[in-house]
């Protein structure tokens, strides 16, 4: 596993699925999202990966980054948060994802589904 991290968020970087965990009070932004889509292009390259969204804080996500910020070889998503307004939250989003997009309360339950997932 690889680890990276920056002013506004951390990732931890398996051989098939990220997690990714935005600092707190954070906008994920169209620029911030580039950031990390340089990253998962960079060690993910063409193979195909999921992302766990691990909502430990809270912070804002521009909608835009699910119209224009996607890389073809994310093949899933996965939101994890024990906040019922992350739920309610990630139900808006999951509208505008046109994969697989599921929830959990645990992150070691979305781990256990990104290991299985392929």
């Amino acid at each position: 596993m690889e680890h990276f991290s920056n002013e506004f968020c951390q990732m931890e970087l398996y051989d098939q699925f990220v997690v990714l965990t935005i600092n707190e009070n954070e906008s994920l932004t169209l620029d911030k999202a580039s950031v990390i889509r340089d990253k998962l292009r960079s060690h993910y390259k063409s193979k195909d990966f999921l992302m766990i969204s691990y909502r430990k804080y809270k912070h804002n996500i521009s909608n835009k980054i699910y119209k224009q910020g996607q890389l073809p070889n994310m093949k899933g998503l996965a939101v994890v948060s024990s906040d019922d307004r992350e739920r309610d939250k990630a139900v808006i989003e999951q509208s505008l994802y046109g994969k697989t997009f599921v929830f959990f309360s645990c992150i070691e339950e979305a781990k256990s589904w990104a290991e299985g997932y392929f």
